[in-house]
């Protein structure tokens, strides 16, 4: 594990880097990507950069995000009678299962998003990658999964930098 000391802690309310998000009521300010997706990961993806590391870091918390990204959709869905007794067993495993095992098929017509993350599926994965309602989180770098993560409702991105700044 190789480890930099000279990185700063994630942004804080008080920091006054060029980039910014807001995880619910809180807004985050730092000088570069990672630091921000380090407000949503922890402050340990700053402790780490190797690559080798990193990106293993972002799929399992895209995976933990996922999943309860799911669950509330799941939950809002019940109680908004998108789902109930008559929703079909294949719904219910799609919409249940582990995000690492989940196989919807070539596609997802469910009028209840199904919550992915991409790196489980082709090219990465040997299931091919489902279309139709599908909300993807993708930790392939800081910035997509900021992105991504913003698509899903996690975070709202104010301002960070594209792939050539991070």
């Amino acid at each position: 594990m190789s480890t930099s000391t000279n990185r700063s802690p994630a942004g804080t309310d008080e920091s006054d880097g060029p980039f910014s998000l807001r995880i619910g009521e809180r807004t985050v300010r730092a000088d570069r990507n990672d630091e921000l997706l380090a407000a949503v990961i922890g402050p340990e993806y700053l402790e780490e950069d190797d690559p080798e590391v990193l990106f293993p870091m972002r799929l399992e918390q895209a995976i933990l995000i996922a999943t309860a990204v799911q669950e509330s959709i799941v939950a809002a869905a019940v109680q908004h009678h998108d789902l109930d007794e008559t929703t079909d067993e294949e719904a219910w495993t799609a919409l249940l299962a582990e995000r690492e095992t989940v196989d919807p098929g070539v596609r997802w017509e469910h009028n209840v998003p199904l919550v992915l993350v991409s790196s489980l599926f082709a090219p990465y994965a040997e299931k091919d990658q489902p279309i139709g309602n599908i909300a993807w989180i993708d930790p392939t770098d800081d910035v997509t999964m900021l992105e991504t993560l913003q698509g899903v409702g996690v975070v709202e991105l104010l301002e960070h930098g594209d792939l050539a700044a991070a």
